[in-house]
């Protein structure tokens, strides 16, 4: 196969709508370098005007391995006023049930809401979005915490389970290098499983694909207490595998961004293990609310394939801040992509709610 062709028909519809096929070359193959192994330490230091966005999915098994999956999920809105006060502005929290096969068994709210009932038997993979929309398009446009924590259910309840990777219980899983993968074919669905890499060529004859994992850094900014929301440690016996992500906005005629996505888990020995992290950094026109710069930093991947969607994120210029939870999957597509950097770019949609937050807590009380 020649590793840097395009796929036909890679463009987009006469009215601007989504594309069918990726859109840019692939990097050739013997030219790759390895998989990235930098992760974040620490948060940037918050400064006035501006507005912190964090959130967390902690994923962990109470009964053990091949029962159901307890989703701890929380985040929280932080102004820093322009006379530099701390202001939390908004905080939701989850708790969510899933069961082997992605289906919510259960899930609560703070606040409570009885709504949310009708995603209870919803599987947390294809559709869960759109049934998510139908049923909160109001909190969607608004950009709500609760619908910031449910819109990621697609994304962790697939991951979720990768938190076993370095417990004994998985050894079977693993020896004489097999690997039980996802039960269906990724092949072309990001640029790391592009058809020609060995990642996704090891997955289908049944191999570990070999991911790079990598130490952790921590996250938390030691003088700062305000920097993260208050996040429950791991339970330590057993794993846990969590999503955690930071977004940042620094009001001004170009609003300022500063985003980080990070997948980790625990081993047994208590050790911290990054297996997805992205830094964003974005520039916004605040009276058009379009992206004027954007640029990703692959910062750890698990195959040294991922990083070439990186440089496609540039397929989003121009593009309305408010579309993103939807554009971004129509113009960013298959190995033009990443699905975990897909979806730290459609979570950017918020940022206008949070100015809204910011110059709200800045008026005179």
């Amino acid at each position: 196969m020649d590793n840097h062709a395009v796929n036909p028909g890679s463009t987009l519809a006469a009215s601007g709508g989504p594309v069918t096929a990726p859109r840019r070359l692939l990097p050739v193959l013997s030219n790759l370098p390895p998989a990235p192994r930098r992760p974040h330490s620490g948060a940037p230091t918050r400064i006035p005007g501006s507005v912190r966005r964090t959130g967390h999915w902690n994923m962990t098994w109470p009964q053990g391995i091949d029962t159901d999956m307890h989703i701890d999920a929380r985040a929280r809105d932080l102004v820093t006023t322009s006379d530099g006060r701390p202001h939390e502005a908004s905080t939701a929290s989850l708790m969510v049930v899933v069961d082997p096969a992605r289906q919510l068994r259960s899930l609560s709210a703070m606040p409570a809401r009885a709504d949310l009932d009708a995603l209870v038997g919803v599987r947390g993979g294809s559709g869960f979005r759109r049934q998510l929309q139908a049923l909160m398009p109001d909190e969607m446009t608004a950009g709500t915490l609760p619908y910031f924590l449910l819109d990621d259910m697609p994304g962790v309840t697939l991951v979720g389970p990768f938190a076993w990777r370095l417990w004994p219980e998985t050894a079977g899983f693993y020896a004489g290098g097999t690997h039980r993968g996802p039960g269906y074919d990724m092949t072309g669905i990001c640029a790391g499983f592009r058809p020609d890499g060995l990642p996704i060529q090891r997955m289908n004859r049944g191999e570990d694909p070999q991911h790079n994992l990598v130490p952790a850094l921590d996250l938390d900014e030691p003088s700062d207490p305000l920097a993260w929301h208050e996040i429950p440690a791991p339970p330590g016996d057993s794993p846990m595998l969590r999503r955690r992500r930071r977004i940042d906005v620094v009001d001004g005629p170009e609003l300022v961004v500063d985003s980080v996505f990070r997948d980790s888990m625990w081993s047994p020995d208590g050790v911290e293990t990054v297996v997805h992290e992205y830094g964003l950094h974005v520039r916004i026109d605040r009276g058009s609310m379009r992206l004027t710069a954007i640029s990703a930093d692959p910062r750890v991947l698990p195959f040294q394939t991922c990083p070439a969607a990186a440089s496609n994120v540039d397929l989003l210029l121009g593009e309305s801040v408010e579309s993103l939870r939807h554009r971004v999957l129509e113009l960013v597509v298959s190995t033009d992509g990443c699905t975990h950097l897909n979806d730290a770019l459609r979570a950017l949609a918020e940022v206008p709610v949070l100015v809204t937050e910011l110059a709200r807590a800045d008026q005179p009380t």
